[in-house]
C-alpha cells in the first residue's frame, strides 16, 4: 500500500507499538516507520501531527489522487 505510514512510540517499552510493526514486518506490508519516544520533545512537536488523541500506535494513509491523510487509531 503506498503512502502508509505507522507511528509507533519506543517498541522496548510498549508492546501496543511492536505489535502492528511485527504482524506488517511478517506480512511483507511496504510502509513508513515513524518512531516517536515517549516524554521527549520530539513527542511534543510531532504526535498531534500523527495522533490527534496523542495515542500510538497510529497509522495514516496518503492517496495518491488527492493526497489526503486518512488516519486510523490502533490503540484503545
Amino acid at each position: 500500500m503506498p503512502g502508509l505510514t505507522l507511528v509507533i512510540g519506543n517498541k522496548n517499552y510498549s508492546s501496543w507499538s511492536m505489535r502492528p510493526w511485527v504482524l506488517m514486518k511478517q506480512l511483507g506490508i511496504d510502509f513508513e516507520e515513524k518512531k516517536l519516544r515517549f516524554h521527549s520533545h520530539e513527542w511534543d512537536a510531532e504526535i498531534e501531527r500523527w495522533s490527534p488523541s496523542r495515542l500510538v500506535p497510529a497509522w495514516k494513509t496518503f492517496t495518491s489522487s488527492d493526497a489526503q491523510p486518512v488516519q486510523r487509531q490502533l490503540s484503545c
